[in-house]
This record gives structure tokens, sequence and C-alpha cells, in this order.
């Protein structure tokens, strides 16, 4: 039914194009106009147009919403009175089409005569035709999916339903807009829908990934109520900071989607106590990136204490104020001056009064630590059923593994992903 709609929207669309050129008898007129799905590479345009004079330009302009902005891009064309023009919008790191992608376009042409065409606009909607997808709504949310049956997937749908609800009440936020969550049998399968899982080391397993702020693809591999948790919570922070100024540091956005989640990890916790037993924690101000986590092996000790500062923030403050917190971020401001503005300490403050709140004695931040950056773009990993093995008192990354898994959350804001700081976890899984 899907796909009969898309033709059919395509269909509309071309005649739409066709109309718009011709209506008042037009100097350059539409022969025809196309746009073939091409997953998981993108999307290729094409429309043949005709004049009484050369046609001296044609230009492609597309956005993809919720998050891009208005692309125009000069297409390849024969040239001549009749023209045929063909634009390929690729997927790939600079702008990646996820399954469901809307792309909005529309084509300018002038002529030698100086005469003008530009067609009404269309919607294109990039899917993976690889299977035949089915849906289940709920409110504002939707699970796409294609194995299984549809009350199978009712139950992890009524978890996506009360995950979102539990992070907007938290944050005081609502996602007003629609919500598609694509969910893949296997993580192979889901392998090409995933811009991570192009420079992910071999062995390494992508669970979930958000890259537009309304869409997540979600793996069943392994405990998908958690992954999907913890990628719906990406989307409510994301709505809670939208705005020009929002921009999160990584404990506080990573924090809150592990907070969302029904268990924490057991490498994590693990990692957590014993940098606590060891008085070997990470400072708040390196935390402000992700990529402390990668750069010095630490990723489940980063999500662990993501986790523990956002737990006390509202334990100990609140709810009211994390939620004040992100209002504040999203007006625009410093980390030192949103944490002051709401709780009446910066980082070091916080890190101080966290440091007591778990046994630990207060510690000055050195200048070094405040050199950390503010990514968008973050990772989380989860293994086995909902917790990673291993041994006590041993960082997951500090063991040999027999599997490497992890659940990759990407975000991009205005079409810009930034993929620098992004941190790898490896889980320790039995055979």
């Amino acid at each position: 039914m899907k796909r009969l709609l898309a033709a059919l929207g395509l269909a509309l669309a071309v005649w739409a194009l066709t109309i718009v050129s011709s209506a008042g008898q037009a100097a350059i007129n539409v022969d025809s106009a196309d746009a073939v799905n091409q997953f998981p590479n993108g999307v290729t345009f094409s429309i043949s147009l005709h004049s009484d004079s050369e046609i001296s330009k044609v230009q492609f302009r597309y956005t993809v919403p919720p998050d891009g902005t208005n692309v125009y891009e000069a297409p390849e064309c024969t040239s001549g009175a009749s023209v045929k023009c063909t634009y390929n919008l690729k997927s790939g790191p600079k702008l990646f089409l996820v399954p469901g992608a809307n792309v909005v376009y529309h084509w300018q042409a002038e002529d030698a005569a100086g005469d003008t065409l530009e067609t009404e606009p269309a919607t294109f909607v990039y899917e993976d035709d690889r299977f035949h997808w089915k849906s289940v709504s709920d409110g504002n949310l939707t699970l796409w999916y294609y194995s299984g049956s549809e009350s199978e997937v009712r139950p992890l749908l009524q978890t996506g339903v009360e995950g979102l609800q539990r992070m907007e009440d938290l944050l005081a936020t609502s996602v007003g807009f629609p919500v598609k969550v694509y969910v893949y049998a296997t993580a192979e399968d889901m392998r090409p829908a995933t811009l991570s899982t192009q420079d992910t080391p071999a062995g390494v397993i992508t669970l979930g990934e958000v890259y537009f702020s309304d869409t997540a693809v979600v793996s069943e591999d392994e405990v998908p109520q958690d992954v999907l948790r913890h990628e719906l919570a990406h989307i409510v922070t994301r709505q809670a900071v939208k705005g020009p100024f929002g921009n999160l540091p990584a404990w506080l956005d990573e924090g809150t989607a592990v907070y969302a989640q029904a268990n924490r990890l057991s490498d994590e916790e693990d990692a957590l106590n014993l940098a606590i037993k060891s008085n070997n924690v990470l400072s708040l101000r390196s935390m402000s990136s992700a990529s402390v986590g990668l750069s010095n092996g630490n990723v489940s000790l980063f999500y662990g204490e993501a986790w523990s500062l956002v737990s006390f923030l509202v334990n100990d403050y609140g709810a009211d104020k994390l939620a004040g917190l992100f209002a504040v971020f999203k007006a625009g401001s410093t980390v030192d001056k949103a944490l002051l503005q709401v709780y009446g300490f910066d980082q070091d403050g916080m890190e101080s009064a966290w440091r007591q709140s778990v046994g630990l004695p207060p510690k000055q931040a050195t200048p070094e630590e405040g050199q950390g950056i503010q990514p968008l773009p973050t990772l989380k990993p989860l293994g086995g059923d909902g917790q990673q093995g291993g041994d006590n008192g041993q960082t997951a990354s500090t063991g040999s593994s027999n599997r490497l898994l992890l659940i990759i959350i990407g975000s991009a804001v205005l079409g810009v992903l930034v993929l620098t700081a992004a941190g790898v976890a490896v889980a320790r899984r039995s055979r």
C-alpha cells in the first residue's frame, strides 16, 4: 500500500510539474519528469524541457525537512532548445537520507529569450525498498516494520509511546510532530540505513541511530525496548532545545538518554563503581565532548558517569530544575552560565557536589579540562539482554571481546553532521 501511494504521489507530482509549465502557454514546457529511488545511494531526479529558444539555465532546488535548508544545485543537462537534465541526490556524510525522508523539490529554468519556468514543489518519499513495510501507529508515533505481526510489534510501540511521554514530562516539552521509527529484524538488514556503519570498524554492530530529528532506526537484535527508549529520548532532548542557540554538552545529552532506559548496562555500572573506588572519575569539563570516551578508552565510564550526573541533578534538585536547564540552553547559554542560572554552581561546583554525593572529595578542574567541544553526534553501547557481561570492576574497554556491540545515535541540525567527536564502545558478550 505504501509503495502504491508513493507511486500515485509521484505520478501526481509529475502531472503537476507538466500542468504548471503549460498553464498560460508558457514558453518553457515540461515534457516529462521523474524521480527514481536508488536506496541506499540516494535519488535520481530528471526532467525534460523544451522552448522556442535555447534553454540557457536549469536549477534543481530541494530541502529535506525537518532539519534541511533550501539547497540550489546545478544538474547535468544537454544543450539546445530541448534539454534533458538529471540531478543525483546522493546519500552520504554530507546529507544522509534515512528511510522515510521526504525530499521536497522543484525545478527552475530560463531560456535565451528571458522566459522562465518554476515548477510547483513536489515531494519524493525515500524508501528502503528491499522490504515490504507495514506500519502501526499510536498518537504521533508510527513504527514501520516488515518482520513479524502487528500483535508482536504493538508492545514495542507501547514502549515508545510511554518513553516519549516520560521524557516530554521530564523536560517539560512537547514533540508535536510525527515521529517515525523503522524497525529492522536484524542489525545486518539495518546496516544500509545507517550512516554510522559506513565508518564503523569491522565487527561492530549498530543497533540504532537517529539522524533527522523525527526519525529513528532500530534493530531487534538486542534489547529493542531500551534501544528505542534511548533513541526517542534524543528526539525529545533535541526538541527541548530546538532553536538557533540550543546546544547541549555531551554528558547532559547522553546522560538524559541513558536515564530514559529501563536498565543501565552492567559494564557502565562496573566502570563507574571502579572509577569511584579508585578516585579516577572523568572531569565534568572533559565530558562536554563524547570524544573523551574514544580518546581515553573510557566509553563505558563516560556513559555510566553521564547517567550518574543526570540522576544526581534529578534526585537532589528535582525534575523541574532539569527542565529549566534545558530551557536555558534553548535560549542560548554556555554550560557554566546555564548551571549558575538554574542551580547556583558552575561546572566545577557541580562536579564537587556530585563527587561528594558519591563519596569522593571535591576536586578542582584543571585549565586543560575546559577545552572540550560540544558535539551533536553521540554513541551509546548496548549488548546482550540489556546488560553487558564482564568481570566485576573491569570496564568493557579493557576486556577481550567475543563480539563488539553498540548503538549509535547520530544527529544533524540543518543538515550538518559532526563525526569527529564520536566514541566507540566495546561490550563483552558470551558466546
